[in-house]
């Protein structure tokens, strides 16, 4: 079976073949990144063991940032025989079930089911249900999968479930009312390009931050109504004369949706209303290789500003399996647009990891698929 994986530049195993590789850089440490075949998985439906477990032969595969902290982790224990096989989220068909499962079959398509923070099961951790996602062939728990409809494209399917099923999480957590005016930070994200989408059917004026105003033209054509420019190494995040500009528009957020918490909390407690609400779902400074400086207020003057005007602050991790089934639901029905960047395939293993992680340009999911 194939697996995508980062190894090192001398990298040697009996049980593994390297199928094609490529050198790549992850702030600014070299890696090797390789397409690797190794032994199938030997997977019996009829054994006690599996009567709960489904084997799922993978399509196709995307990272997400918290992959690339992973990876940074990693890196230096890659000695001669050693890799780690990447990917957050994938799509792939049922191949064999056990005696027991009732909720899928050989054929069906499915996706990660994220729940947090209990899995339904005792016994199954809960979360994401595989940090190895490329792995060709690999077996879950049934409840860790979702049957996804005939409508829905591998290439969208192989990018969905993280970024859905958190920000419909987040989403419902906040409570949103007709007409409010939403924040969504670090709009080029992932997670925030969910969020922008998601929202969409709220009836709620959605601004967006982000140090990528040259997109500005994509992100009103998801809706958004006000797109901020940042600059997150000045002292002032935004612009005064723009901050006077929305000041005199709006008397502020009712709600910020932010999956980078100590790049923006600090910097955008005080544009909250009174009453607002402030959802997170993430930090930014995930490895000890980064040259992270954090800029903002002090934990002491963040909880000041949340006390005199009653914010309250939520953090958010993944979501229930509603949540995912009704973002499911939504793409079907065209209310939940989701962006994506590129696919990749066969040895275009670099092209992957820059567009992911290095491309200027990128805008949605990148998605690698096994040909």
């Amino acid at each position: 079976m194939r697996n995508l994986a980062i190894c090192s530049d001398n990298f040697h195993l009996s049980q593994a073949k390297i199928l094609g590789s490529s050198p790549i850089e992850l702030d600014s440490i070299p890696l090797l990144a390789g397409l690797l075949e190794t032994p199938n998985i030997d997977f019996d439906p009829d054994l006690t063991e599996n009567k709960h477990r489904v084997l799922v032969r993978k399509i196709a595969f995307s990272c997400n940032y918290r992959d690339k902290g992973f990876m940074l982790t990693a890196a230096p224990y890659l000695g001669d025989n050693r890799y780690y096989v990447i990917g957050s989220e994938f799509v792939g068909e049922v191949v064999a079930v056990g005696r027991e499962v009732t909720n899928l079959a050989v054929g069906d398509r499915v996706i990660g089911n994220n729940q947090y923070p209990d899995s339904g099961i005792v016994g199954v951790v809960a979360g994401i249900p595989t940090n190895h996602g490329s792995k060709e062939y690999q077996v879950f728990h049934a409840v860790k999968l979702l049957k996804i409809p005939e409508q829905m494209p591998d290439e969208i399917a192989a990018g969905f479930s993280i970024g859905a099923q958190t920000t419909y999480s987040m989403i419902r957590k906040l409570n949103i009312t007709p007409g409010a005016n939403i924040l969504v930070t670090a709009a080029k994200s992932n997670t925030s390009l969910f969020a922008i989408a998601a929202l969409q059917k709220y009836n709620v004026n959605v601004y967006v931050t982000t140090t990528s105003k040259e997109f500005a033209q994509k992100f009103h054509d998801l809706g958004v109504k006000r797109v901020i420019p940042v600059d997150l190494n000045s002292e002032e995040l935004i612009s005064p004369v723009l901050a006077q500009e929305i000041q005199e528009e709006i008397p502020g957020f009712d709600c910020i949706i932010d999956p980078f918490f100590d790049l923006y909390l600090g910097r955008l407690m005080n544009t909250l209303v009174n009453g607002g609400r402030y959802i997170t779902c993430g930090l930014y400074n995930q490895s000890a290789s980064s040259n992270f400086e954090y800029r903002g207020s002090t934990i002491t003057e963040i909880m000041t500003i949340a006390m005199i005007n009653n914010i309250q602050i939520i953090g958010n991790c993944l979501g229930q399996t509603d949540d995912l089934a009704n973002a499911i639901q939504d793409y079907i029905a065209g209310k939940l647009p989701v962006v994506i960047d590129s696919i990749c395939s066969g040895d275009q293993i670099s092209d992957f990891f820059t567009r992911t992680y290095h491309a200027k340009d990128r805008f949605g999911k990148v998605i690698y698929r096994y040909k």
